[in-house]
């Protein structure tokens, strides 16, 4: 397993968590839809739309501004099937037999865009405050130097730096390729199940078919169109005190501005035309073969 350390998050707690044989990992990378995937896989699990604070039932376990040790004993005292979120590569993470991984791809610069809203939503001082609490201080920022808070200035940055995966990003194309590349090496092993944001944003309802097949989950088509639209994200919108991550520790600014826009971005109206070609170079250098499902979905899964 590859370790991977950032300011949110160390995926070392991963060796010394255990693992049940039905347990359900969301490992994407950060602003793919990870709430999203948590909240359809909550309501699947539990077979209610009413979840109550989804981080109190869905933890970010590698997640460093609550102790392990809290985190670990809150999922143990769980009877129900346990579905956790980390954005930490599948290289990252143990292989369990019976455990399901699901991952969750997004136009590469649509996650720029939405990590650009999410870090100016985030309370830095509050941050450093609780992590601090948990595991010292140390040199580790909360965003990586050079961080640019134009959006256009942004994007060029994104698609050209060459940052190290630190579990907690993507903060750079190559930290996106590295993660989506550990997906699709293993998208034909057992328990391993590919998904992309465009996808649930396009048909919601087909993709959260595929995801209960995923889960081995029968769908009960009496109540299904009700479960559908408590997934969609004006839902979640609505009820953001429950739905963003770690609600009640004062890390956002706006709870709701957690789901700020969603969908497809314009970052075209930033780019010009050679930036533009330059990213799909670089993507389809980074990406490999892969570059195709990250960009258009589930219809280029082989």
């Amino acid at each position: 397993m590859r370790h991977y350390r950032g300011f949110m998050a160390d995926s070392s707690r991963w060796e010394r968590f255990p693992l049940r044989a039905d347990d359900i990992v969301i490992s994407t990378p950060s602003k793919c839809g990870t709430t999203w995937m948590q909240t359809i896989v909550g309501m699947l699990v539990l077979g209610r739309t009413d979840l109550g604070p989804l981080s109190e039932l869905s933890p970010w376990l590698d997640m460093q501004i609550e102790a392990e040790t809290d985190v670990f004993a809150r999922l143990a005292a769980q009877d129900h099937r346990r579905w956790i979120k980390t954005h930490t590569p599948l290289d990252g993470l143990p292989v369990r037999a019976g455990v399901t991984y699901l991952a969750v791809a997004r136009h590469p610069l649509d996650v720029a865009l939405s990590d650009l809203d999410h870090g100016q939503n985030m309370d830095g001082d509050r941050a450093r405050a609780l992590r601090g609490a948990v595991v010292g201080e140390d040199r580790i920022a909360v965003r990586p130097e050079g961080f640019p808070d134009d959006p256009a200035e942004h994007l060029r940055w994104f698609i050209d730096n060459d940052l190290e995966p630190c579990g907690s990003g993507p903060y750079g194309l190559a930290d996106y390729c590295q993660q989506i590349g550990t997906f699709w090496e293993r998208r034909h092993r057992p328990g391993v199940h590919l998904f992309h944001y465009q996808d649930l944003w396009d048909d919601l309802d087909g993709e959260m078919r595929r995801v209960a097949a995923a889960l081995g989950i029968d769908v009960d088509e009496s109540t299904w169109p009700e479960v559908v639209a408590a997934a969609t994200l004006d839902a979640m919108r609505a009820r953001a005190s429950e739905v963003v991550p770690n609600a009640n520790a004062g890390l956002w600014r706006d709870d709701r501005a957690f789901f700020r826009q969603g969908g497809r971005r314009h970052w075209g109206s930033l780019l010009s035309a050679a930036d533009v070609e330059h990213f799909h170079a670089r993507l389809d250098e980074l990406a490999g073969p892969a570059a195709g499902w990250v960009l258009e979905g589930r219809r280029r899964l082989d």
